[in-house]
């Protein structure tokens, strides 16, 4: 009895050691070469992409090149690119892979919009070969989900993801939408022109306190209203590239402006211009740039406070309210 006891113990163990050595071990490494496997360009490197190339057939194309200082967009004229979104799409590509295989024939292309006249060709270029070139179709029946091929495949995939909003920038643009970049705890000085008042903040760097001064006026400012401004300039940025002129844009005399004065010594310098037409946008631009901006009426109205929404509010003295009154006398 007690031997069949040992053995049945002893069974149980290596069975536990088995499984236990399974887990750990051999699935990990099986579920890695699988999915390794499935990827649609392995061996990928995204260090080695110098030109990527965005089109439809009957669309715009646009080509995004390295540069040392980044990426630029070739067909806006080099203008800086959207590092964060280029670098997005390198990843993605990196990652790709077939979920699920839902078609392998050529006639059902049209079906999730991988025809040559709806699809968006993505190819990405080294120095002299082609690294990936593939076709994204329209959203799966998920949101979060899309239907591609490759070029030179006819099998149509499935993948989790949505890579409309990586890869299609047909109503955007590439463009580096950014106006300033800048740690907002180094701005220690705001000189604003709003209409025609006028008024500056500036910081005492020591204490970690803004000053409200306008004219012969000195008063505390809230910490968290003008670092809130600070913040807010820090990273600024344009919804989209307005294409008027600088008269149009009221920018020759803009009535508002914000002076920024950095930890450092730079300057920089935001000049606000008129409502867009029909909106509640605003045409904005820098005074060393070309470029015109539009800034929403929300980032504006956060730029350009009242000196009630600026200065220090002294607390109200604190009520001590009516006295107690006083008890009946005891009998």
């Amino acid at each position: 009895m007690k031997q069949r006891v040992w053995i049945s113990g002893g069974l149980l163990i290596v069975a536990v050691a088995a499984i236990f050595i399974y887990e750990l071990a051999l699935q990990p490494r099986a579920e890695k070469s699988k999915s390794a496997s499935s990827l649609s360009f392995p061996g990928f490197n995204p260090d080695q992409v110098k030109r990527i190339e965005i089109s439809r057939q009957a669309g715009r194309k646009d080509t995004l090149t390295r540069r040392d200082s980044g990426w630029a967009v070739e067909n806006e004229g080099n203008f800086a690119a959207d590092s964060e979104a280029a670098q997005k799409l390198l990843d993605t590509t990196k990652k790709l892979a077939c979920n699920q295989e839902v078609s392998n024939t050529e006639s059902e292309f049209d079906r999730f919009d991988l025809g040559p006249d709806k699809a968006l060709e993505v190819k990405l270029i080294g120095d002299k070969d082609t690294l990936a070139d593939f076709f994204v179709g329209k959203r799966g029946t998920a949101y979060n989900s899309s239907y591609y091929r490759k070029a030179d495949d006819k099998k149509v995939c499935l993948v989790f993801e949505n890579l409309t909003t990586t890869f299609d920038r047909a109503n955007d643009s590439w463009k580096d939408k950014g106006i300033f970049d800048f740690t907002a705890a180094d701005c220690k000085g705001l000189q604003v022109q709003d209409g025609t008042t006028s008024y500056t903040l500036e910081k005492n760097l020591k204490e970690n306190k803004w000053e409200f001064v306008a004219g012969k006026e000195h008063k505390p400012a809230a910490l968290w209203a003008v670092d809130g401004i600070c913040q807010t300039l820090s990273k600024l940025k344009t919804s989209s590239f307005p294409e008027v002129s600088l008269e149009e844009a009221g920018l020759i005399q803009p009535s508002k402006s914000v002076a920024i004065s950095l930890v450092g010594g730079k300057n920089l310098t935001l000049l606000v211009g008129a409502k867009i037409k029909d909106k509640t946008d605003y045409y904005a631009k820098r005074p060393d740039r070309d470029t015109i901006y539009q800034l929403g009426e929300w980032q504006v109205n956060s730029l350009f406070k009242k000196q009630h929404e600026l200065v220090e509010q002294e607390e109200a003295p604190e009520s001590k309210g009516l006295p107690n009154p006083t008890p009946p006398p005891q009998k």
